[in-house]
């Protein structure tokens, strides 16, 4: 079986392989400033820029002031901490007050498992989320992002972003 019939296009197979290599490398550079050493295998990992970038949403035209939130399943979430190699798995919840836009659920889901290859701290992942949601739903009331992640190392670990909190 060639490519043409996988479907896969070699270049981008290179391409995707130079960039985590590239990423994991600045990464733990990055860390060494710090003298901060990795525990555990290294592996590759992708940057938090190649996390899906569009969340799709869809028009909300009522007055009604309602409160939408939603919440992953336990192991649903995960992304990859950059100092073990391992997997960080957690449950997001978000929450939110739509004016003119409610968010679409399958695009979401797909947005939320886009991080799964990426290596970055729980801290930065509930900072991303929440950064790109408030972009997407511009006019909301209020947007909060809680992160709790599973016990590792006997600490366990919950970020919460809440926009009625920012200056």
């Amino acid at each position: 079986m060639d490519d043409t019939q996988t479907g896969i296009d070699p270049e981008y197979l290179k391409k995707l392989q130079a960039d985590t290599l590239a990423y994991t490398e600045q990464a733990l550079a990055y860390m060494a400033q710090y003298n901060i050493v990795p525990e555990g295998r290294i592996e590759l990992f992708r940057a938090p820029e190649t996390r899906q970038q569009e969340i799709h949403r869809m028009p909300y035209p009522h007055t009604a002031r309602q409160v939408v939130s939603y919440e992953t399943e336990k192991g649903e979430f995960s992304a990859l901490c950059p100092f073990s190699g391992l997997p960080d798995y957690g449950t997001i919840r978000i929450e939110y007050v739509p004016k003119s836009w409610v968010l679409e659920l399958k695009s979401l889901k797909y947005y939320l498992m886009s991080w799964r290859q990426i290596g970055v701290a729980q801290e930065d992942v509930t900072a991303y989320i929440y950064e790109d949601l408030k972009r997407e739903m511009k006019d909301a009331e209020y947007v909060v992002v809680k992160t709790v992640y599973n016990v590792r190392g006997g600490i366990h670990t919950v970020c919460e972003i809440d926009s009625r909190k920012q200056q």
